[in-house]
C-alpha cells in the first residue's frame, strides 16, 4: 500500500486594496506582495480581497506593489486570538497621470511625520444627530441618502480645525450607523461627517498624499509628527503647499 501524504492549509490573513483617493477597491491583477514566504500563496477573490494561506502569524512587513500605484509599505498585526483571521485593508495612491490629470497631489519632506490624512471641507453630504454611547449607535442627518460603504470618517468640528476619525462598523440604515469603538469627543448637532482620505510617509520623512481633481479641493490635513497630532488647511489648487509643524517652526526660529 503506498504511502498517502496530507497536506494542511491554514488561512492566515485577508488583505484588502483601495484606492485612497476614490475609495473603491482596486480590481488590477497585476499585484507583487514582498517578502513572499515560500509557503504562503496569496490567493485573489476578486473585489480587491486576496487571502494569504500558510503565511504563519508572526508579525511582519510587507511591500504591495501594484501596477498604476504607488508601492506601499505596510505593517501586518495579527491579533492576540489566534482563531481570528484579520482583514487588512490597504489604501493606495494612484500614480501621477499627466495626460488624464484626475488628481492633485501634495508632496513634500518633514522630518518626524509618522503618518498622514484628510477630509474633504466641502464634501460632508451629511451630520450628526445623536450618537448613543452604550450602543455605539449613531443617528445622522442624511438628506441626500449617503451610503456608509466605507470603513473610515471624519466628524470635523465647528470651526473646521479638528476631526475626531471613527471607523463604521456596519450600515444599519442610511439614517444609522454602529461605530466600532466610541466617540471620544464631544460634539454639536450638525457637525459635518466625511470620508477620511490617506497618504504616505516615510522614515526619511517624506509624504504624499492625492486627492481627486475637483473645481474646489479644500482640505483639512491631519498629520503626526514626533508622536503629535496637527492639522493644517490645504487647497490643493494653490502652487507651493507643503505642511509646517508650527512647533518645529518656532524652534528653528529661536
Amino acid at each position: 500500500m503506498k504511502a498517502q501524504a496530507t497536506i494542511h492549509h491554514h488561512l492566515d490573513l485577508a488583505l484588502r486594496m483601495l484606492d485612497s483617493v476614490t475609495g473603491r477597491v482596486i480590481e488590477e491583477r497585476d499585484v507583487t506582495f514582498l517578502p513572499q514566504s515560500p509557503g504562503s500563496v496569496p490567493i485573489p477573490r476578486g473585489a480587491g480581497m486576496y487571502l494569504f494561506v500558510n503565511s504563519g502569524r508572526e508579525d511582519f512587513d510587507m511591500e504591495v506593489r501594484v501596477y498604476g500605484y504607488e508601492p506601499q509599505r505596510v505593517r501586518i498585526t495579527f491579533p492576540p486570538v489566534e482563531k481570528q483571521m484579520p482583514i487588512c485593508q490597504i489604501y493606495l495612491l494612484p500614480l501621477d497621470n499627466p495626460v488624464r490629470n484626475h488628481i492633485l497631489t501634495l508632496r513634500g519632506n518633514l522630518p518626524g511625520i509618522e503618518a498622514m490624512e484628510a477630509v474633504s471641507l466641502m464634501d460632508a453630504n451629511c451630520c450628526i444627530k445623536e450618537f448613543d454611547a452604550r450602543k455605539r449607535i449613531m443617528t445622522v442627518l442624511n438628506q441626500r441618502n449617503v451610503r456608509f460603504h466605507h470603513v473610515h470618517y471624519g466628524l470635523i468640528n465647528r470651526e473646521r480645525t479638528a476631526y475626531e476619525h471613527f471607523e463604521v462598523e456596519k450600515e444599519i440604515s442610511t439614517q444609522e450607523i454602529k461605530c466600532k469603538q466610541k466617540l471620544e469627543q464631544e460634539f454639536q448637532i450638525n457637525q459635518p461627517i466625511t470620508r477620511v482620505i490617506f497618504g504616505q510617509t516615510t522614515e526619511q520623512g517624506d509624504y504624499v498624499l492625492k486627492v481627486a481633481n475637483d473645481e474646489i479641493a479644500q482640505y483639512l490635513v491631519r498629520f503626526m509628527v514626533d508622536g503629535k497630532v496637527f492639522y493644517q488647511r490645504v487647497d490643493f489648487h494653490q502652487e507651493g503647499n507643503r505642511l509646517i509643524c508650527e512647533e518645529a517652526a518656532q524652534e528653528k526660529e529661536d
